[in-house]
């Protein structure tokens, strides 16, 4: 028997046919609870407003009232097993070549056994994360982070309650993700700007990541002073002070040295970079005290399941670091745009230093700027010296990513001329590599 987050419980069974399923029954009355505690909350909130009188504004409280409607709606549709079902399916349609290859596994649905309040899927053994030795749980962890990276960086239909109930450890190579009832789409151009913000923010590039934060929504749009009344620090330079950990120092005195040094991780140009994601998310809500942020209500939902899966990562292994397991799907995404918005930001990708800086670092491209063609030339060899066909791929990959960056360097209208540029280069590689396999002619 398991229990199935406070609404429901999972219990093992058999039917006739002899497959052995798990049933997931919800509560009694709990629609009626649930409703009581979401117009409590609505109370709360209008009695808040009241007190706070002229301090909120009105788009704050209305910023207040979608999150509180997007994690109530959510919550309504995770009484509904029909809609969980249909989760299912459409999950494992979606990406059933990447669960895959990552080894993650979902179950499948018994249909003709499941109703609204009754969830029959296939039962799965395996073993709780809290149960795991450290080396287990890391890698438990670390295929659940980019299957959640991959959510978000390709189709944007994404499972957003992937904590450790809903999570179990088969054998060395596969993970399940379980409970398909707190979903969220992410817009395409929401996608593009955060693939973006990824790469920049390990590029160090905050300056950029005042439009790509617009872009993502999270940034009011419609002003042109960020700042809110009395303030005097731009964003990007309060981005980058909580990026660099300088507010540790600045509040706390001397004596954080040490907790400032856990708190960060040593990057390869030797700057500090935060680590983790979650103080990044944690420090954004700080700063919207002094900012205009308007961020979409799915966002609440969408980072809390990246802090989640950060949080059982970190615990298996304090050098984990949630950017380097997102660049690459972060990297596809932007090299692949399907938006306006997304097409403007890979021509600032190809046509900026600061730009093939980040994508350098998102293809693992050592020196990046103008400069990484040549290093993936290097990666490539480093990678050719792999037998296994996972290693060539991968440096064939970071070559063409090299050829792109390096003809985004020649480039001064737009995205247009890469496309030529780029197939050029490429077709001058084929020829080599045909030159060479040619037999030498006796003359």
């Amino acid at each position: 028997e398991r229990e199935v987050y406070s609404t429901t419980r999972c219990y093992p069974s058999t039917p006739t046919e002899g497959r052995q399923v798990a049933i997931k029954v919800q509560r009694p009355g709990l629609e009626r609870k649930v409703a009581l505690d979401f117009f409590v909350l609505r109370k709360l909130l209008a009695y808040a407003t009241q007190q706070a009188g002229s301090v909120l504004e009105g788009t704050e409280v209305e910023l207040v009232q979608a999150v509180l409607d997007e994690v109530g709606n959510g919550i309504f549709d995770e009484l509904d097993f029909n809609k969980e079902a249909a989760h299912i399916n459409r999950f494992k349609a979606t990406y059933s070549a990447d669960l895959a290859d990552m080894g993650m596994v979902v179950p499948e649905v018994v249909p003709q056994l499941s109703s609204e309040r009754v969830l029959v899927t296939e039962w799965l053994d395996g073993e709780a994360p809290r149960d795991l030795d450290p080396s287990k749980r890391c890698a438990l962890a670390q295929r659940a982070v980019k299957c959640l990276a991959m959510q978000l960086m390709t189709d944007g239909f994404i499972h957003c309650d992937p904590h450790e109930g809903n999570l179990l450890y088969l054998n060395d190579t596969h993970t399940a993700l379980l409970d398909f009832g707190l979903m969220a789409t992410m817009r395409s151009d929401h996608q593009e700007a955060m693939a973006s913000g990824v790469l920049n923010i390990m590029a160090g590039n905050y300056e950029a990541l005042v439009p790509i934060f617009q872009g993502m929504g999270i940034l009011d749009q419609n002003r042109d002073d960020l700042r809110r009344p009395g303030v005097e620090e731009t964003f990007a330079a309060a981005l980058e002070r909580c990026m660099s950990g300088d507010e540790l120092g600045d509040e706390l005195g001397e004596a954080t040295t040490d907790a400032k040094k856990a708190k960060l991780v040593q990057a390869e140009d030797g700057a500090d970079r935060r680590r983790a994601f979650g103080q990044l998310y944690e420090e954004l809500g700080e700063l919207a005290l002094n900012y205009y942020f308007v961020i979409p209500s799915y966002y609440i939902l969408v980072m809390r399941a990246f802090v989640t899966l950060e949080g059982i990562a970190l615990s298996a292994d304090e050098q984990f670091n949630m950017y380097n397991v997102a660049a690459p799907f972060a990297r596809r995404k932007i090299l692949n745009p399907k938006t306006a918005e997304g097409r403007a930001f890979l021509t600032t990708a190809l046509t900026t230093p600061e730009g093939r800086k980040a994508m350098a670092l998102g293809l693992g491209i050592p020196g990046g700027g103008a400069g990484a063609g040549a290093g993936g030339g290097a990666e490539t060899q480093k990678g050719g010296a792999r037998s296994d066909g996972r290693g060539r791929k991968r440096a064939l990959v970071r070559r063409v990513g090299g050829m792109i960056i390096g003809a985004g360097g020649r480039v001064v209208d737009g995205v247009g001329g890469v496309v030529p540029t780029l197939v050029r280069s490429v077709r001058r590689s084929v020829l080599r590599r045909r030159e060479k396999g040619k037999p030498r002619s006796a003359g």
